[in-house]
Order: structure tokens, then C-alpha cells, then sequence
């Protein structure tokens, strides 16, 4: 790793998540004309006319009413298919819900139990880890296993059963089970395969007879490896817009293996609600389990299983892959929610679903001024950063970060001056003098700066 992408990182590494402040029932169907419309399109259509997403497909829930906007080439409609990714754990909590309303096992069962004989299950401090800990990532497990093949187009194909099992006999685990919160593909992966095996038909079977089928997502499926293809996946990219290799899923499907529509999550989402209103419908009451808050004394932020519990109390969960990112939301109070899939591996998706919301509540501010191509061009040229030359380029309506030792990483445009590099998990910030002449760059990460001056030619 070069010396400028090692102090990015560490800076990322002593800070908190990124922070974009300034992007801050019948089944539905695809109304383009509803009342949110316009404003809809005024937040996303810069994103898309300045290349910053391809392919995006936004639907808003609202006590009842339903909309469902595509932009991007080709245009996606509800019934496109999108990567879940991460989304994919509302999935896998609520199997678990399920499996503790049929007394297959508690929240505190230890995935010892759930293990064939011969596997041992990591521990630490003789501390076992529970099948709760593993949905509210405290279980002490790495994000991803040990042997998952890090630099493979599809990671997750080739993890079949003995593979997870040789891992779970020799990881180490992060920390003591319990007693701190850190993400984990892997655990959840766990969580689901184990699920599977009490259920006695294996994952993909349990989620698809246990959940899919009775809530009627018709266009929800697992990308299962060797399986054919279900339905026309949008092709996806990365933050560039590049082509992005679809991923495909053995024995961790439970992280992140689920394709679905928008039409899908919007009506996974008044099923929530529909739940939270005190429902007896069909697995209303694994599903108000899986919105009951679970917290540990350790725990900085509400979760529930599968579920992140915001400030405003809203249920949130997201997701990416190589090739899509994902954001589905909704809030019990006011029977609102968001979801948005998008064909284009960017952590914006985030910020616009936070504005979405903003939207729903009548509170939405304009969306921030996009850069211009005389200001992309006034960008370009050469930087320090604590020594090192950095280079910014302009390629038509993109701009590029380039240093010594790494290919260019692309910035995204925020604003008029801000944008965001997915890759380094960073906002460059352009700094300007009285005269409005660009003079130098600062990158924040988390809650760390890093400037770097402007040269001169």
C-alpha cells in the first residue's frame, strides 16, 4: 500500500463511518406519476446526469400509497432485479425470529449446539457464542472467514460447508463473544447456515418455504452458486461504471446472497408495518421479534435482529456487492419507508435514502449545486499531501484522484466542491482563497482531516 493510501486508511481507522451531510395491501406497481415525483427526481437526476450511478430505481411507501421511480440506462422498473447484499440479514433475522416462535431454539442457544460433531465452535475467555450475538454482530468473529479468496471476482461462490467448517476449528476470535459490536459477513453467514441445518433443509429451502412463499415475494430469490440464474438481473458496475461481476453464494448465502425488486421491498415493508400495527398475519409475530430493540451494555446504537435502529427510531438495513448497493427503511410511527437499489457500488445510496425520508416528511432541502465543467476542469492538477504528489485529472464529467503506487480512484461529485471517493472511504473537500482559486484539498475520514496543498504549474 502507497504512503498517501496508508495515511488515508489510518485515518479512517481512528474515526467514525463517513458522513455526507449535504446528500443528507395490493402489491405496489409503478405509479410515475405520484405526488413526490418531482421532488424524487430533483435529488437523483444530478446523479445520474453526471455519472455518479447508473442504473436506480427509488420507491417510497407512504401510509398506504406507493411510488416507484427508475432513472439511469436502461431504465429499471419494479420488477427489475437488483443485488441485496448485506439487505440480505432483515432476511436472515427474521428466519431466526421464525425458528425461536417454533421453539427450535432460543435466542441463546450456543452455536455449539447447532454444530455436527467433530466442529468446535470458536470461543474466548470461556465465553460461548450465542445465536443472538452472531444477529447483533458481538460474537468476535473477523468480517469475512479466514480462507474467503480476497481477490476473486465472485468470493463467496466457492465457500461450500467444509470450507466454513475448517474456518470455524482455527479462527481466532476479535474479541471476547459479547462485549463488543463489530460487523460481521461472516457471522451472519453462520447464522443463517446454522438456521438451515436445525430447520433440517438447509438454508436456501428454510428461507424460501419459512419466508419468501408465505409473505408472496415473487421476485425475491438467493444467487445461489452453479444454480441457473432466476429472472434478468440489471447489470451492475462499480463506482466508476464499469462492468461489476455478479456474485453468487454457497454456505454464507445468509450475509448478503439475496436478489430482489423493488416492488418486493416495498411490500416486505408493509408487511413490516403491517406487523407493527399488531397483525396476525402470516410471521407478524417473528417479525415484531425481529423489531424488538436488543441492546448490550457495549452497544453505541439500537439494533434488532437483522434491523439497525436509528435515532429517529426508524428500521433501516443496507447492503453492497461488487456491482450494487442497497437501502431499505421504514418507521413504525409514520407508516413510511424507502427503498432503494441501485446497479452502482457507491455508499451515496445511503445519503439519498436519509433524503428520501426527508422528502416523505415535507422537510427535504434543494439538493446541493453540481459541479460544473469549468469547476471540474479548475480542479485538475497536482497536490501535497505530507510529501507525496497527488494527481486530480478530469475525463469528461469525472474527476480522478491518482498517487504514486495505486491506479486512479474516482471522486464523486457531492456538491459544487465536495466528492466522495468510494474506494478510500473518503470526502475531499476543494479549498478555495478570497479570489475563489482553488488552492488546496482536505479528506475527511470519519472524524479526521488530511490537507493537502495545491501546487503551483
Amino acid at each position: 500500500m502507497s504512503r498517501w493510501l496508508l495515511a488515508l486508511a489510518l485515518a479512517a481507522a481512528c474515526g467514525g463511518g463517513p458522513k455526507v451531510k449535504e446528500i443528507m395491501p395490493p402489491r405496489p406497481v409503478d405509479t410515475p406519476d405520484g405526488a413526490h415525483k418531482a421532488a424524487v427526481e430533483q435529488h437523483v437526476r444530478g446523479f445520474v446526469d453526471d455519472e455518479v450511478v447508473g442504473p436506480i430505481v427509488i420507491a417510497l411507501y407512504d401510509a398506504g400509497k406507493r411510488e416507484i421511480y427508475g432513472f439511469g440506462t436502461p431504465r429499471p422498473d419494479a420488477a427489475s432485479l437488483f443485488e441485496l447484499g448485506a439487505a440480505t440479514k432483515a432476511y436472515t433475522g427474521l428466519l431466526l425470529a421464525d425458528a425461536v416462535q417454533r421453539r427450535e431454539v432460543e435466542l441463546d442457544t450456543a452455536m455449539a449446539e447447532l454444530l455436527p460433531p467433530g466442529v468446535t465452535a470458536p470461543a474466548r475467555d470461556k465465553v460461548a457464542i450465542t445465536l443472538r450475538m452472531l444477529a447483533l454482530h458481538s460474537s468476535g468473529l473477523p468480517r469475512v472467514p479466514p480462507s474467503l479468496p480476497g481477490n476473486s471476482p465472485d468470493p463467496w461462490a466457492k465457500y461450500d460447508e467444509e470450507a466454513l467448517y475448517r474456518d470455524l476449528v482455527a479462527t481466532q476470535l476479535e474479541t471476547t463473544p459479547g462485549t463488543q459490536v463489530s460487523y460481521s459477513n461472516y457471522g451472519y453467514g453462520v447464522l443463517g447456515f446454522l438456521l438451515g441445518k436445525r430447520a433440517g433443509i438447509g438454508f436456501a429451502k428454510a428461507l424460501a418455504t419459512r419466508v419468501l412463499v408465505p409473505l408472496e415475494l415473487t421476485d425475491t430469490h438467493l444467487a445461489l452458486a452453479g444454480a441457473p440464474p432466476v429472472g434478468k438481473l440489471v447489470k451492475g458496475t462499480t463506482d466508476d461504471l464499469a462492468p461489476a461481476p455478479a456474485w453468487t453464494w454457497a454456505a454464507l448465502a445468509g450475509a448478503g446472497g439475496l436478489v430482489s425488486s423493488a416492488r418486493d421491498q416495498l411490500h416486505f415493508i408493509e408487511v413490516e408495518l403491517d406487523a407493527a400495527n399488531g397483525s396476525k398475519g402470516p410471521l407478524r409475530a417473528p417479525m415484531r421479534l425481529t423489531q424488538e430493540t436488543q441492546l448490550e451494555e457495549t452497544q453505541p446504537q439500537n439494533e434488532g435482529l437483522g434491523w439497525q435502529i436509528d435515532s429517529a427510531g426508524r428500521f433501516w438495513s443496507n447492503g453492497g456487492t461488487a456491482g450494487f448497493r442497497s437501502f431499505v427503511a421504514f418507521d413504525t410511527k409514520t407508516k413510511r419507508g424507502v427503498v432503494i437499489l441501485c446497479a452502482t457500488a457507491t455508499s451515496l445510496v445511503d445519503g439519498l435514502g436519509r433524503e428520501m425520508f426527508d422528502i416523505l416528511d415535507g422537510t427535504a432541502k434543494p439538493p446541493p449545486k453540481r459541479p460544473t465543467p469549468e469547476q471540474l476542469a479548475a480542479y485538475a492538477g497536482s497536490y501535497d499531501l505530507t510529501g507525496t504528489r497527488l494527481s486530480i485529472t478530469v475525463k469528461g464529467k469525472r474527476l480522478y484522484l491518482e498517487g504514486p503506487g495505486e491506479p486512479p480512484h474516482r471522486m464523486a461529485a457531492v456538491s459544487e466542491r465536495q466528492f466522495w471517493i468510494e474506494a478510500l472511504q473518503s470526502l475531499a473537500v476543494f479549498q478555495h482563497d478570497k479570489d475563489n482559486k482553488v488552492v488546496g484539498i482536505v479528506f475527511q475520514v470519519g472524524t479526521n482531516q488530511l490537507a493537502a496543498a495545491r501546487l503551483p504549474g
